[in-house]
């Protein structure tokens, strides 16, 4: 037999915890602040899984904080084709109000109802029941004991390994030749840059050398130059008119 078409699509159901007015006067507990720490919110996720004996949702809960103004305590949605049957239910989500004063009983406690309604339970007309559509009372898991607090994590203290005189004695080892391979690398270069010295100053005298003996002939033959042509001018000279 073939489900007709209405019945394949799906539904969108919304559950509403509604906070009456009188529920934001000053309960003389400690205040949570919001969003409240995923330590507060896990720990009252585990009692309500106790509480309704299931995981809702199998644990894919979207969780988010937001502004609802006044009147809200949280709102839960889920998507499903058969609103008998809360494990057909998908994309469930619970929202909680940042505008409501927060202490750990009522957190704990609205917490408890909205998965309830992820469970399949829907509200009841009984204040002291956690699926009444209005927080009056806590469930007694969650008044019985204060906040969760997040253990300190353990300070450990690392110490220094024993040296032996054994590994003393061969870091001291280690340690000379070390500097002795260095005072042997430095000799080296000091006698490279000596040799590269020498070498630079013996060409330096080569240079000069070579360079006095150019100027020596260049000189030369400007003065044999000079005189050739002085003679020349001379040996002309008597044969002018007198």
């Amino acid at each position: 037999m073939t489900l007709s078409v209405p019945r394949l699509l799906l539904s969108f159901f919304v559950a509403i915890a509604i906070l009456p007015a009188v529920a934001r006067a000053d309960s003389g507990l400690p205040q949570v602040p919001v969003p409240a720490s995923d330590a507060l919110t896990t720990a009252a996720h585990a009692l309500a899984v106790a509480h309704w004996g299931v995981e809702p949702c199998a644990g894919q809960v979207t969780v988010t904080w937001a502004h609802m103004g006044p009147g809200i305590n949280a709102r839960s949605t889920w998507m499903s084709y058969d609103i008998r049957n809360p494990l057909t239910y998908t994309q469930c989500a619970i929202s909680y109000n940042l505008d409501v004063d927060w202490d750990w009983p009522k957190l704990c406690t609205v917490i408890e109802h909205e998965l309830g309604h992820l469970a399949g339970h829907d509200h009841v007309n009984d204040p002291h029941d956690v699926m009444s559509p209005y927080y009056v009372y806590p469930t007694p898991e969650c008044a019985a004991g204060g906040a969760p607090t997040a253990a300190p994590a353990p300070v450990t203290t690392a110490e220094a390994p024993a040296v032996t005189p054994a590994a003393s004695k061969a870091t001291t080892s280690k340690s000379a030749t070390k500097k002795k391979a260095k005072r042997k690398v430095s000799k080296r270069k000091a006698a490279a840059r000596t040799t590269r010295a020498k070498a630079r100053s013996a060409r330096s005298a080569r240079a000069k050398k070579a360079g006095a003996k150019k100027a020596g002939t260049r000189g030369a033959v400007r003065a044999a130059a000079a005189e050739s042509s002085t003679l020349a001018l001379l040996l002309s000279c008597p044969f002018g008119a007198l």
